[in-house]
């Protein structure tokens, strides 16, 4: 009896086996260390949400005054008072996004690329404004308003993104989105009227509503391409660098 007890205590207890496909744990974390993050103090973070919102607020001021400019003439006051409202709300959205921005200062590194796509959203801005000055000139005045906002926006993109810095990004992802949120809205209206103008009058707004498509396919091409590229660039790893984020 004492040799077999003897014997049990020698032998111990088996070993533990794995089942197959299903490896251990590791006793020690191998997850990659988290990117560092900005702390940011209370009072800044209600000043850049009261900033938001008041940014927010400016830029739907400026849409409700070009809406209502249908009724009367549009005057070269009323104009620049709409400008500078959407020109303002995106600029405070801008800084508040940079203050709430809770990623850490990085040492901005010399992308070629960020003054190519700022000069060239510079020259189309001003080329943008010389067509709508000269050539599409429009009577409806919220038409014109829309207009507008392509330049406007797109000199917005073209400013952050050669300004730099955390509050340049923001400006120009901003900008960027803008121009393309306005291109958007301004196909749909395009593609509205050629629709109603083929329906309506026959085979003459058939052949109105055809130039209205090409219409639609000069501004995907013209308006459409730089933002969607400008800020891709600005979404990638490389861009951020460039701007230090």
């Amino acid at each position: 009896m004492a040799s077999r007890g003897s014997k049990r205590g020698k032998r111990g207890k088996p070993d533990r086996q794995v089942p197959l496909g299903r490896p251990e744990k590791p006793l020690l974390s191998t997850a990659p260390a988290g990117t560092p993050r900005r702390v940011i103090e209370p009072h800044l973070r209600r000043r850049g949400l009261a900033e938001l919102v008041i940014g927010v607020a400016i830029l739907i001021g400026g849409i409700a005054l070009a809406m209502s400019s249908d009724d009367d003439a549009l005057t070269a006051k009323r104009f620049a008072m709409v400008q500078l409202l959407w020109a303002s709300g995106l600029a405070a959205i801008a800084t508040a996004a940079t203050r709430l921005d809770p990623r850490a200062e990085m040492r901005a590194t010399n992308d070629p690329r960020r003054w190519i796509y700022g000069e060239l959203a510079l020259l189309f801005a001003l080329l943008y404004a010389l067509l709508m000055w000269k050539v599409i000139p429009n009577r409806l005045p919220s038409a014109m308003m829309h207009l507008a906002t392509v330049p406007l926006f797109t000199l917005m993109m073209a400013t952050g993104t050669l300004l730099g810095g955390r509050f340049g990004w923001w400006l120009g992802v901003l900008g960027g989105s803008m121009v393309l949120l306005s291109t958007i809205v301004l196909i749909a209206r395009i593609l509205a009227s050629a629709a109603f103008l083929a329906g309506v009058y026959g085979a003459f707004g058939k052949a109105a509503s055809t130039f209205a498509l090409v219409s639609v396919a000069l501004i995907v091409e013209l308006v459409g391409i730089l933002p969607i590229c400008q800020v891709k660039f600005l979404m990638t790893r490389r861009g951020r660098r460039a701007f230090g984020v």
